[in-house]
C-alpha cells in the first residue's frame, strides 16, 4: 500500500495487470440501501419515548398504568405489534397448546381473589362454631341394659301374638280350655300391650319434648326411645345439654378469665 496499490507494484515488476472483474465495476442497484435505525424513527413500536420506569412524574406513571390495566381488563395488548411480530406463524396465536403457566394478574383480580378467600375462610369458621360437640350419646347405638331390654321386649311380643304360641301351649300340657292356660295367656298379653305403649310413649317423650331442649337430635333419640323404652328416657335425662364448638370456647375462656392462675 506505501508503494502506490497493487497497479503500482505490476508497473515496478514490469508485469500487466490482469482485467478486472465486471462485477467489482458494477454498481447494484437492486439491493436497498442498509439502513441501521438506531433511533426507531421507521418503526413507531419500537421507541415510544421514555419507559415507564424511567417516567420520574408519578402522576403520568399512575396514568399510564390505568391504561394499561384497562387494555388487560378488555383483553387488549398494551402496547403495540413489533413489525416482526406481524407474521403469522404456525401456533403463534397461543391457543390448544397447553396451559398459561401464570395467570394474567391485576390489581382488581388480587382483590378479589383475596375476598373470596376470606369469605370462604370465614365460613368454614363459623360452620366449625356452629357445629355441636361430638358426644357418644348422639350415635344411634343402643347400651347393653336397652338390648337387654329390647331382647325381652321382642320375645314377649312374640310369645303374645304368636300363631304359635296356643300350639306351644298344647305341646307342654296345657289346653285352650284350662283355666291357668287362659289365665297365663292373658298376663302375657298385658305385659305386650303395657311393653308396647311403654315403647310409644317414649318414643314421643325422646324425640318431641326432652331432645329439643337439650340440642340433641330428635330422630335419633326418638329411634332410641322406641327400641330402648323407658329405659332411654333415663339415659336422656341423665344427658347435658349439647353445646356448639364456639361455645365451648367460649365457657373455656371465661373460666381463664375468672382462675387467671
Amino acid at each position: 500500500m506505501e508503494m502506490g496499490g497493487r497497479k503500482a507494484v505490476y508497473d515496478l515488476m514490469g508485469m500487466l495487470p490482469p482485467p478486472s472483474s465486471a462485477l467489482t465495476n458494477k454498481r447494484v442497484l437492486d439491493a436497498p440501501p442498509l439502513v441501521i435505525d438506531r433511533t426507531g424513527e421507521t418503526d413507531d413500536t419500537r421507541y415510544k419515548g421514555l419507559k415507564l420506569g424511567q417516567i420520574l412524574d408519578d402522576q403520568t406513571m399512575a396514568e399510564a398504568l390505568a391504561l394499561a390495566n384497562e387494555k388487560a381488563k378488555r383483553g387488549e395488548t398494551w402496547r403495540s405489534k413489533l413489525e416482526d411480530d406481524r407474521f403469522d406463524l404456525p401456533y403463534a396465536d397461543k391457543r390448544n397448546t397447553g396451559p398459561r403457566p401464570t395467570p394474567d394478574w391485576t390489581p382488581e383480580r388480587i382483590d378479589e381473589y383475596t375476598q373470596a378467600q376470606g369469605r370462604a375462610i370465614d365460613w368454614a369458621r363459623r360452620a366449625k362454631m356452629g357445629d355441636f360437640l361430638q358426644d357418644p350419646l348422639e350415635l344411634l347405638d343402643l347400651n347393653v341394659a336397652m338390648r337387654i331390654y329390647l331382647a325381652f321386649t321382642v320375645l314377649e311380643l312374640s310369645l303374645t301374638f304368636g300363631r304359635s304360641t296356643p300350639a306351644f301351649l298344647g305341646m307342654i300340657g296345657f289346653t285352650p280350655d284350662d283355666s291357668i292356660a287362659s289365665t297365663l295367656f292373658t298376663v302375657l298379653q298385658a305385659q305386650g300391650l303395657a311393653l308396647t305403649a311403654a315403647n310409644l310413649g317414649s318414643c314421643v317423650l325422646c324425640g318431641a319434648i326432652l331432645a329439643p331442649p337439650l340440642n340433641r337430635n330428635s330422630v335419633v333419640w326418638a329411634v332410641k326411645g322406641f327400641l330402648g323404652g323407658p329405659l332411654a328416657v333415663l339415659e336422656l335425662r341423665n344427658a347435658q345439654t349439647l353445646i356448639t364448638r364456639g361455645e365451648s370456647e367460649q365457657q373455656a375462656r371465661d373460666a381463664a378469665r375468672r382462675n387467671p392462675k
